[in-house]
């Protein structure tokens, strides 16, 4: 485990099992295949601390088992977007968590990769400033580090894209003008999670918009670590 001590964060307590990198005023926290109520309630804490320490940023990478999350609702102004329903939700095989974020009801699964930026906003550093960067970062390593063609990171229907499907989600939000939750990419396909779609309207969509980016790529041994070290290469080198 990184020693903190004599670091911004030497009062942050750092949960077992987790990869940290600190550099100046951030800290990176990894860890896979994480349950989403216990990631869900450091976040929390993460956030806590960032409110009484806004200069510094805690960043939050991970994957989780089978589940669903459901914020506020979908887009303002996309009145073609389908809403979830309570006889949806009695259909579910995984757990349905209600969070606070914009966005409708979205997936995770082990197959994703997912970073949660908990950071204070400011004058310098709006919400649309945090979703734009995150949109352009994951489509760089994607088309950059991948070779995936045509990826798009779109502010309106928010996500990345290729072509008419969707590699990544985003939900962010925001307590005390400081934020949680935030994207998550589909790596590997997950024939489990992806029939679960069939049930539902991710983000108010049809199931088939959703792709993941090994259908992309003829190599796609390890891509979860290699994004991940792409990802940290590319902006926290």
């Amino acid at each position: 485990m990184l020693d903190l001590t004599n670091t911004p964060f030497a009062s942050f307590e750092i949960p077992k099992d987790v990869e940290v990198i600190q550099k100046e005023n951030t800290l990176c926290i990894t860890r896979f295949n994480w349950e989403y109520q216990e990631a869900l309630a450091f976040q929390k804490y993460s956030q806590s601390f960032i409110q009484k320490n806004r200069k510094l940023k805690i960043f939050i990478f991970c994957s989780h088992p089978h589940c669903f999350t459901m914020g506020r609702g979908n887009e303002r102004g996309q009145d073609h977007l389908q809403d979830f329903t309570e006889a949806q939700a009695s259909l579910l095989s995984f757990p349905l968590n209600k969070i606070h974020r914009g966005g409708g009801i979205t997936f995770h699964f082990p197959g994703q990769w997912i970073f949660y930026p908990i950071v204070a906003l400011n004058e310098n550093f709006s919400m649309c400033d945090l979703t734009s960067w995150l949109l352009k970062s994951v489509r760089d390593v994607l088309t950059n580090e991948f070779k995936i063609d045509k990826v798009l990171a779109a502010n309106k229907l928010l996500g990345v894209w290729r072509e008419k499907q969707k590699i990544a989600s985003i939900g962010v939000g925001v307590d005390r003008f400081v934020t949680e939750h935030g994207i998550a990419v589909n790596l590997i396909t997950d024939d489990k999670m992806f029939n679960e779609l069939n049930k539902i309207n991710p983000c108010g969509m049809a199931a088939t918009t959703y792709i993941a980016a090994d259908s992309l790529i003829e190599d796609a041994t390890e891509i979860i670590e290699n994004f991940h070290r792409a990802y940290l290469a590319n902006h926290f080198a």
